[in-house]
């Protein structure tokens, strides 16, 4: 097994379910902060072997893990913003 690999396979024993919390705790959803934290590990998949390992994985994973929660909230708040606007011209609005 390579380094990598088995820098992911620590990672995912020792700090997904730390990761995970953090994320439940930030989006009150443990489906999606399932599924960010394994988009996660993806990244560290993808950059670990270009930009090597990192010092501290587990705050690297929970770094990036964090930043797409973010973009995500914030995704969704500007479709909610746009969603009642389109409510408000529609015609049959209230």
């Amino acid at each position: 097994m390579t380094d990598v690999h088995s820098a992911l396979v620590s990672v995912i024993r020792w700090e997904a379910g730390r990761l995970t919390a953090a994320l439940v705790h930030l989006l009150g959803d443990f489906a999606l902060a399932e599924e960010i934290v394994q988009d996660a590990l993806l990244v560290a998949l993808e950059r670990w072997p270009i930009d090597g390992i990192p010092d501290r994985p587990g705050a690297w994973q929970l770094t990036v893990a964090r930043r797409r929660a973010l973009n995500y909230l914030s995704r969704d708040a500007r479709y909610r913003v746009k969603l009642a606007q389109l409510e408000q011209q529609s015609p049959g609005a209230r």
